[in-house]
Formats: C-alpha cells, structure tokens, sequence
C-alpha cells in the first residue's frame, strides 16, 4: 500500500494555551486584561463619580482590550505578519539610522 500524505500547514501558529491561545497571542492579550479588569473594579477617574465614572472605565476596558486582541490576531496578508510584530518592525525602523545618499 502507498503512503498517505497529509499537508501541513508550518505558517500557523501552534494553540498551546487552553487550546484558545498560542503563547505570543497569551502574552499579549492576558496581562493587558489582567490589568483592565483590576482597572475597571478598583480604578478611579479623577472629578468623576458614580455611574458615569463606571461607563468611562468600561469603554476604555473594552478599548484597550480590543486593541490588544487585534494586535494578537489579526495578520496583515500583505506584509506576511501579525499586527504586533508589523508595529514592533515599523517602531524599529522609525527609530533606526538611516544613511540618505544624493544620486
């Protein structure tokens, strides 16, 4: 009998954290909701109280916490990476030397 050969798909990324999350995607998104869950029970918004200093907590959780996931999941096809790493190399590059040479 033939063997069986079964493509793998080596460019994904291995699910090692509660079959939810790779470890890059943990570390990103865990400690930020650690913090915006501790900032939403305990924080305090100064000249603000009550109910409409709850809202204001809620919508910066759901904010920051959005942006965190987007950095943790969404790839951008064009440049073959995930939006954090893109940000990471486009701070790089921001930041870098740069030599200019007149033609």
């Amino acid at each position: 009998m033939g063997e069986i050969v079964v493509p793998i798909d080596i460019t994904q990324e291995e699910k090692s954290v509660l079959a939810i999350f790779s470890l890059r995607q943990f570390f990103i998104i865990a400690p930020v909701g650690f913090i915006m869950i501790a900032f939403v029970v305990w924080g305090d918004i100064p000249f603000l109280s009550g109910f409409i200093d709850f809202i204001i907590r809620f919508v910066l959780f759901l904010f920051v916490t959005g942006v965190a996931v987007l950095m943790a999941y969404f790839k951008l096809d064009k440049y073959e990476m995930y939006m954090s790493d893109y940000i990471i190399v486009s701070w790089k590059f921001y930041r870098s030397q740069k030599t200019y040479q007149s033609l």
